[in-house]
This record gives C-alpha cells, sequence and structure tokens, in this order.
C-alpha cells in the first residue's frame, strides 16, 4: 500500500509521530477515526465486500468511504506493520446490550504489543475512544478516557481480553477477544454471514457511526443519533435528509437503496 498516500489522506503528522511508541499508534489512531466512518452501505446496497488490501485502500482513501471490522482494521493493521508496529488481527465476539452475544468470533479487533504491553488498536468498532487501550490485569486496570465515555480491557485467565466501557457506573463488556493472532481469512465464514446472512445486524439496518468534535454521530436507516456525552438529540431519518445528514457528519457521498424507495 501507498503509506504516504494513506497518511496525506488521514493528515498524520509524520515528522513529529515517527518513534514506534504509544505516542505515535494515538496518534494514527486518532487520526484514522476522525476521518473514516465506521460504516455498512455496501452490505446494504448489496455490493460484495472485499478485503484485499489494494481494494480497501481503493475504497477507503482514494473514494473516501468508510467500512466495517473486516475492512477498517485490516487496512489499519497492514499501515501499522508497513511502519514497523507489532500488530495482531484477533478473534471476538460481541456482547449485545441486551445481554446475547454475536455469532461466536464474528468481530475482528486488533491489537499491538508495544514495550511488553498490549494495546486493543480496534478502529473497526462503532463505540471505542481514539486512542489505544492496555490490556491489563483487572486488579491494577488502566481507564482510557475521552469524550466519548470511558473504557479499558481487562485480561483473564483463559487469555481473553475483555474490552469494556464503564455505563451507569459499572463496567459493561462490549465484547471479548481471544489474545491469539488470526489472519484474515479465518474470518472467511463470518464476512459471508455477516454480509449475506438475514440474521446478520449488518444486513438487518444501516449503521453509520464516527467520533466528532462534540461526542459521536450515529445513523441508521431510521434515525440520526447525535450523542453530547450523556446528552442525546435524535432525528428521522428520510429519503429526503439522509445524503445531507452523511454528508454533514461523515463525509460520505453516497446512495442507500433502502432509503430510496
Amino acid at each position: 500500500m501507498d503509506c504516504l498516500q494513506f497518511e496525506n489522506y488521514l493528515n498524520i503528522n509524520t515528522s513529529q509521530y515517527q518513534n514506534l511508541n504509544v505516542e505515535t499508534l494515538n496518534h494514527m489512531m486518532e487520526r484514522y477515526m476522525l476521518t473514516v466512518p465506521f460504516e455498512n452501505i455496501s452490505v446494504q446496497n448489496q455490493v460484495p465486500i472485499s478485503v484485499n488490501i489494494e481494494d480497501l485502500f481503493r475504497k477507503i482513501v482514494l473514494n473516501h468511504r468508510g467500512g466495517f471490522c473486516y475492512e477498517m482494521n485490516p487496512l489499519f493493521g497492514t499501515y501499522l506493520e508497513e511502519k514497523g508496529f507489532d500488530v495482531h488481527r484477533a478473534s471476538a465476539t460481541i456482547h449485545t446490550p441486551d445481554g446475547g452475544r454475536s455469532l461466536e468470533g464474528s468481530h475482528m479487533s486488533l491489537y499491538t504489543k508495544i514495550d511488553g504491553i498490549y494495546y486493543v488498536t480496534d478502529v473497526g468498532f462503532g463505540d471505542l475512544p481514539l486512542h489505544a487501550i492496555p490490556i491489563t490485569n483487572v486488579s491494577h486496570p488502566t481507564v482510557i478516557s475521552d469524550i466519548n465515555g470511558e473504557f479499558r480491557a481487562i485480561l483473564d485467565t483463559e487469555d481473553h481480553y475483555h474490552v469494556q466501557k464503564l455505563k451507569n457506573n459499572e463496567w459493561v463488556t462490549l465484547y471479548h477477544a481471544l489474545l491469539k493472532p488470526q489472519f484474515i481469512h479465518d474470518f472467511d465464514d463470518k464476512i459471508v454471514y455477516n454480509q449475506s446472512n438475514p440474521n446478520s445486524i449488518f444486513v438487518k439496518q444501516l449503521l453509520v457511526t464516527q467520533p466528532q468534535t462534540f461526542g459521536r454521530a450515529t445513523m441508521t436507516h431510521r434515525t440520526l443519533t447525535l450523542s453530547y456525552g450523556d446528552t442525546k438529540e435524535k432525528y428521522d431519518v428520510t429519503a429526503h435528509n439522509y445524503k445531507h445528514f452523511l454528508k454533514k457528519y461523515f463525509n460520505l457521498n453516497e446512495t442507500i437503496d433502502r432509503l430510496e424507495d
């Protein structure tokens, strides 16, 4: 991949951030997440997903699109590898708000090892901080705080890390992942499921989300939600306004077939 073009698009400051340390990693993550939205428009429009790195580079960098975990984390992970970071894909299972679970191992997470410490480096999940989360023991947790809340990652006795967010004064697990390197083709069946199975949340509904200077913007095929800390504003999404919302909050110029009906 063309790292210089990638860096120019994301406005990564390579003159200031050159070392393979957490500060550089955080800068790269922040620039990626503030530039590239999480979105499943291709799935909604029944356009097949490619995980080829050059295809992902073309879609995200050249065509100014976003993607979901199988697109975002491989591209960002490849960039980190090109820069010399020790980064790996991981198989994760999402914990849903209703107490359920996603298909086992269907989320692709990303983690990076720096100076003997593992960090969650996931840019392909809809609700994580802009900076890396150290994976720590529950007895000595490190909390990462940003405008969207407080987060931590806890390693259990079976080498799973649990990515958690503080909600109503309780730590709630967003997903758990196995701290073991995986490859993109280990997710082949999950990718097929999440772009074609009617039971997949990505097939069921549109999801576009991105951190904002005020918090986070999230859009489904029904509602735009603007989150300002604990305060939320909601707006109905229609055939007449969805393109305006896509451009204003996510810098996307796309047609969504289901919203054109």
